[in-house]
């Protein structure tokens, strides 16, 4: 019976041990590694970016040559605090924090080639040798990694005497600890420990440049949205932004020996205030972006991986699957489990698992078990519904406090099709806009991030940005919210008086 092995599985990447056995990305992570201009990865929340994080760590032969060497740098439960007052107060746009992580970008680079010489039994240069030597006199043996430096080891440093410009043998002064309190509270003892960081990461800098040019460090930055969090969100602008001018930075430097790749959420880099920011876009970044004909292979590469394990045909394509051809709509059935996510991999493997549940569960197949009943989609729905609700939350409630109560009003008033004219109204009862302009504003938030869809000239069909990512926001007489929700919300499917008269009952998904 299907229901018995069919699966799809785990919607975390990190969370899923079967993940490098059908880990699929259409070519994004090779495209990165390959461009040496390239540092940036953007994508959604659930796009996928953990997912190539881990692949990478992997080493996989056809991206990574066997002197390259590969190293996690995953934010999570990362001392986000002790970073922030490691920033230069005199300067702005990130740049505060710009040496603080070319302070950590190259002890990890140093602590990870110490491992790679080590393992393969070579002999390092004379340079490398000594930037080992002066970080374990600083800070002890063994050298400590780049997280473990954001605790009283470094702040230890606001004691040590450090020549300004090189680093001798002769190096003196107390190593004494520092405590993070007191490091918060005395500005004069922040300026000598930024100091002493600054001279000691460019002396860092010219020792990693006698690195053999066969090995390329590559730091593969995660997670950095953790610090994303309300009331730390302006502090975690100017850290991210100081990553990127960092990284950058060692991009130039080293030539591609050092390579930094930042993973990012888009909707914290468009929240970054640097200078060329649309530039760095188009020329130092991949976007994880996705088709429906690429997620639905990405699925079926993690279903016949369960259908092989079951000793099981493998499917070709993800209609197969399903007993009718058609839902209630005449929609086929993986056109509206896609029409139902947000053009995300993450949203169709949630869909897809708590169908599967919903089939196994309440016996929604054919009578010899081969197929899998409509019915199971229909009774998955509303939880799915439910996941994709608190999907945008996590995305979007510490950095828009009017988020919930824009959902509230769709609730309010009750279709998923309404006039342009009722949700103003509405806004402006709750005090969410105060006029037009306000409110356009609110309503460009909302079409960017797909939670609502327009029409488009003579088009009868709803326009989402996940699935129209070329499509501007434009004003129009009617909306609909995205079609994911419309279960989370409440709201009946068809359209309101006031938007069937504007020609809303004319349109399709």
């Amino acid at each position: 019976m299907i229901t018995d092995w069919i699966d799809v599985g785990e919607v975390s990447a990190e969370r899923d041990p079967n993940l490098h056995n059908y880990f699929y990305d259409a070519g994004v992570s090779k495209e990165l590694v390959d461009n040496s201009k390239q540092y940036l990865l953007l994508g959604r929340k659930g796009a996928g970016k953990t997912a190539v994080f881990i692949h990478l760590l992997r080493k996989p032969e056809k991206i990574f040559k066997d002197s390259d060497i590969v190293i996690g740098m995953s934010l999570q439960s990362y001392r986000w605090k002790a970073h922030n007052l490691l920033g230069d107060l005199q300067k702005v746009g990130g740049f505060q924090h710009k040496d603080s992580w070319r302070f950590a970008i190259y002890v990890e680079a140093l602590h990870a080639a110490k491992e790679h010489f080590e393992k393969n039994n070579k002999k390092a240069p004379k340079q490398v040798q000594q930037a080992w030597q002066c970080l374990e006199k600083i800070f002890s043996q063994p050298m400590p990694s780049w997280t473990a430096l954001l605790g009283e080891k470094l702040f230890g440093l606001s004691t040590l005497r450090l020549p300004e410009v090189s680093i001798s043998e002769e190096l003196s002064g107390s190593c004494g600890e520092v405590s993070f309190e007191k490091m918060n509270e005395d500005l004069n003892l922040r300026k000598v420990l930024n100091q002493n960081i600054l001279n000691l990461t460019d002396w860092l800098e010219n020792s990693l440049k006698h690195l053999p040019d066969e090995n390329r460090i590559f730091l593969v930055f995660d997670r950095l949205d953790e610090a994303w969090i309300e009331g730390f969100i302006d502090q975690s602008k100017a850290i991210v932004s100081g990553l990127l001018h960092a990284a950058e930075h060692s991009l130039n430097i080293f030539k591609g020996k050092i390579r930094p790749l930042v993973f990012l959420r888009e909707d914290i880099f468009s929240a970054l205030s640097i200078n060329d920011r649309n530039k760095l876009r188009h020329d130092c970044s991949e976007s994880l972006r996705w088709t429906q004909d690429e997620i639905e292979k990405l699925v079926l590469t993690r279903i016949n991986f369960y259908a092989r394990q079951a000793n099981q045909s493998e499917i070709s394509s993800l209609q197969e699957i399903f007993q009718e051809k058609d839902m209630r709509s005449r929609t086929p059935p993986v056109k509206h489990l896609f029409n139902r996510t947000m053009c995300r991999p993450r949203d169709m493997v949630a869909f897809l698992g708590l169908t599967f549940k919903a089939a196994k569960d309440d016996g929604h197949h054919n009578s010899d078990g081969t197929k899998i009943s409509t019915k199971a989609i229909y009774s998955a729905e509303p939880v799915y519904s439910e996941y994709l609700y608190e999907e945008l939350s996590d995305e979007w409630r510490n950095q828009n406090t009017d988020f919930h109560e824009y959902l509230r009003t769709f609730e309010n008033l009750r279709y998923a099709a309404i006039s342009t004219e009722e949700l103003e109204s509405d806004f402006k009862a709750k005090a969410l806009t105060k006029d037009r302009s306000d409110f356009r504003a609110a309503a460009r938030f909302l079409f960017e991030n797909s939670i609502i869809g327009v029409t488009v000239g003579a088009s009868n069909q709803w326009r989402y940005r996940c699935f129209w990512p070329n499509q501007a926001f434009i004003d129009t007489d009617t909306i609909k919210v995205h079609p994911g929700l419309i279960k989370r919300l409440g709201l009946t499917e068809g359209s309101s008086s006031k938007a069937a008269q504007l020609g809303a009952d004319n349109t399709q998904e």
